[in-house]
């Protein structure tokens, strides 16, 4: 399946879903070395190590393919700044308490009191990935907490990633001024692609 048309039944399974916080940021506004490659931006809600384990999950989920990774266009950036900027208190309280449920199951914690971030930067992109493959297809209802948390995120990182400016002018159909409204129209007569945000 090509990137476009899984990102496509993504954004259709999961836009009736986003959360509310999500929502209101919209309206208003790899290997294991990339954890340890710098950044010049300075995360304003995550601390450095848990904004590299962001920016890692991110180019998980969206991987470099024919269109850039999550990270190469700022969607990890762009996350911290909308918790910080847009999310209320209790609702920041809510994602980063789903966030360190999601480290502790990555790096295999059970202890709650106990959370090791180092052990998730640690472990290659293949295991995150088969860690995170079995948090989708698990049905355990003590994970709940977690599978909100990733799917949180990979909400957060398409939402952002087909709103970027790189990817909607580039990559998806880009009218900065449309003209008139037309509801039913085939997809060739687009070019092909599907309209950006």
């Amino acid at each position: 399946m090509k990137r476009r048309a899984l990102i496509k039944y993504i954004s259709l399974a999961t836009g009736g879903t986003i959360a509310a916080p999500l929502l209101a940021s919209l309206l208003s506004g790899c290997q294991a070395e990339s954890l340890t490659t710098t950044d010049d931006y300075a995360p304003q809600f995550f601390s450095n190590k848990e904004f590299a384990v962001i920016r890692n999950l991110v180019d998980i989920i969206l991987p470099k393919t024919d269109s850039p990774s999550g990270s190469e266009v700022g969607v990890h950036r762009t996350i911290d700044k909308m918790l910080f900027k847009t999310y209320k208190t209790e609702d920041q309280l809510n994602y980063k308490n789903g966030f360190y449920a999601l480290m502790r199951f990555l790096s295999k914690t059970a202890d709650e009191a106990e959370l090791d971030i180092e052990a998730v930067i640690r472990l290659k992109d293949q295991q995150k990935k088969a860690l995170l493959s079995e948090l989708n297809i698990a049905t355990d209802k003590e994970l709940k907490t977690v599978k909100e948390a990733l799917q949180h995120l990979k909400q957060q990182s398409i939402a952002y990633y087909l709103s970027t400016k790189e990817i909607a002018t580039n990559y998806l159909n880009y009218l900065p001024v449309p003209g008139q409204y037309e509801p039913c129209i085939a997809l060739k007569d687009t070019g092909g692609k599907a309209w950006a945000l």
